[in-house]
This record gives structure tokens, C-alpha cells and sequence, in this order.
């Protein structure tokens, strides 16, 4: 049971994370950004699981209306893309949420203000805080409209040098980052990458036996990491691990295969996930690892149900 809901859940963890990257979005990511990640929510809606997501929500209670009629706001109908951004800095906490949609800026904001918030203007642009710094990590939420079409939210010092990106030509991103992102969001409808060890993030992770295992020679060998989701009749997804060697790469793909064949060997009395792991493929190229699988969009559908229905344990 664990394993399955465990591979269930890294598909449909990185089927939820942006294509081609809005270069408006993409400027205001802060210059010593490691981590990007975002969905073209406009592309995602019009595949068939993008619609059979959509139905799968909860039908909107009174509460989520009265919120759609005071701001005129419908998260369902109103955001197109999503991109998050992030130095990796376990130690810091901080990031961004940056936003494409449809936004009634004045209206929104007019409703924080009569709920009391007061705005701090910023550059000419009005960003409301969470308030206080929260306890133990000295940092203070915040979100800020830039227009109508762009929402920013983050910790404080973020929201505010994205302001203040605005109006610049963009470009400041790391060379090799801004490469990845390029190739990743032209031919994925989500994506994510990543320039940093994985291991630099074991002492973020609080399970003990997560982070130790992050922690592992064979993890440390791991510099950088990417990921993406193409979504059709046929979802595509594929991700690619740069180990510092040639030999690390062949090392790390033996062990990915051998959990495969252990989940396969495990999947006995879930044909759809034995399935779905006999299609999925792993190739070394030079240092690179790639991991690769296409899933009917109709199989997608059965394995998302199954993880939502399955008891939790």
C-alpha cells in the first residue's frame, strides 16, 4: 500500500508543478534563484485530465462564493500561469509565487482594507503583509499586484525585489539555470528544475529517515535535477538527474532500476500501476540520468482516484 500510494503520489507531485515561461513572470524571479518551477495553467485546462481535474473539485461552499462576488475573483477561471521561484537556501525560507491571471486589483485590495490590513506602499505598489514575522523563522508573508494580470507573493523582502524588477529587461538569472528553464518550459506544459545539490536539502527535511537517506553518497551525487509533464491522450512525464560523474550517473540509474523492478515485483493485485512501471524507461546519457513514462490520460484518471480513495496509513 505505502508503495503504491508512494509512486501515485511523485507523478501526480510533479504533474503539479509551469510552459514556455512568460518572460513578464520570469523577470521578476530573483537573480541568486536556483529552484523554478510553474504550470501554464491555460494549456494544462484544455487537455481532457485538465478538465477531469477541474470536476474532481469540491463543489464551491457559501463561503467561496461570497469571496468570488466581493473580489470578482474565480481561482477556477481566473489564473493562467503559475511560477515559483526559490534561492534553496534552507536556512533562509524565502521564495516566490508569481502569478498570470485576471485581477480586479482595487476590489481586492479594497476588501483587505476593510478588513482592516493596511497596505505598505512600495514603489508605488501597495503590498499587504501577513503581519508579524512568524515565531522562529523571522519572516514576514506578503502579496503585492503589480497590475492587473500579475499577482506576487512571498516572504516580505522577496514580494519587494520583484517590485522592484519590474520595469528592468530581465536577464540577471544564472546562465545554466536560465537555459534549463528555457528548454523545459518550451516543451512541457509543467515543469520544474533545480541547479542545486538534492542533498543540500536533508536538514530541511524533518523525517529523520528522509533526510539521513538525502544524506547518502549516492544521493550527494546528485548536482542538478529537472522535471516535466506533458499533458495529451498520452501524459508524458520525464525527469533527469546530473550526477557529478559518469559513473555516479550509472551507479544512481542501476538503483532507479532496481526499485522498479522491487515496485513491480509489489504491485501484484494493482494492474494499473504494474502497468504504468513496465512502461517506465531509464537511459544514462555521459553523466545524465533520464526516467521517462507515458501514461494513457484514462490510466492518469484510475491512478489519481486510487490515491484519493485509498485509506491513509
Amino acid at each position: 500500500m505505502r508503495l503504491r500510494l508512494l509512486a501515485v503520489s511523485s507523478l501526480l507531485a510533479l504533474a503539479t508543478v509551469a510552459s514556455a515561461a512568460d518572460p513578464q513572470l520570469l523577470k521578476l524571479v530573483m537573480p541568486d534563484a536556483k529552484v523554478v518551477s510553474g504550470i501554464d495553467i491555460d494549456k494544462v485546462m484544455l487537455t481532457p485530465f485538465g478538465q477531469f481535474f477541474l470536476n474532481q473539485l469540491p463543489a464551491p461552499d457559501n463561503g467561496f462564493q461570497e469571496f468570488i462576488s466581493a473580489t470578482g475573483f474565480d481561482p477556477r477561471r481566473d489564473i493562467h500561469e503559475i511560477l515559483m521561484a526559490s534561492p534553496a537556501d534552507p536556512g533562509k525560507k524565502t521564495g516566490l509565487l508569481l502569478v498570470r491571471g485576471d485581477f480586479d486589483a482595487g476590489r481586492i485590495l479594497s476588501l483587505f482594507t476593510s478588513m482592516g490590513k493596511t497596505p505598505e506602499m512600495y514603489q508605488g505598489v501597495a503590498i499587504l503583509s501577513g503581519g508579524p514575522p512568524k515565531k522562529g523563522n523571522g519572516i514576514s508573508e506578503a502579496f503585492a499586484f503589480l497590475d492587473k494580470s500579475i499577482a506576487v507573493a512571498g516572504d516580505l523582502d522577496s514580494v519587494r525585489g520583484a517590485i522592484g524588477r519590474r520595469n528592468t529587461a530581465g536577464g540577471a538569472l544564472d546562465a545554466g539555470l536560465s537555459g534549463k528553464i528555457g528548454t523545459a518550459s518550451a516543451s512541457q506544459d509543467a515543469w520544474v528544475v533545480s541547479i542545486v545539490p538534492i542533498s543540500s536539502f536533508a536538514n530541511a527535511v524533518p523525517n529523520k529517515n528522509v533526510s539521513g537517506a538525502l544524506q547518502g553518497d549516492l544521493i550527494k551525487g546528485i548536482q542538478q535535477s529537472s522535471g516535466g509533464v506533458k499533458f495529451g491522450s498520452t501524459i508524458e512525464i520525464s525527469g533527469e538527474l546530473t550526477a557529478r560523474t559518469d559513473q555516479d550517473a550509472t551507479s544512481l540509474a542501476d538503483v532507479v532500476r532496481f526499485f522498479m523492478n522491487m515496485a513491480q515485483m509489489n504491485s501484484t493485485g494493482h494492474a494499473e500501476l504494474g502497468a504504468l512501471l513496465k512502461t517506465l524507461t531509464v537511459n544514462t546519457e555521459a553523466n545524465a540520468v533520464k526516467v521517462s513514462v507515458a501514461i494513457p490520460e484514462i490510466e492518469m484518471e484510475m491512478l489519481f482516484k486510487m490515491a484519493h480513495q485509498a485509506p491513509r496509513i
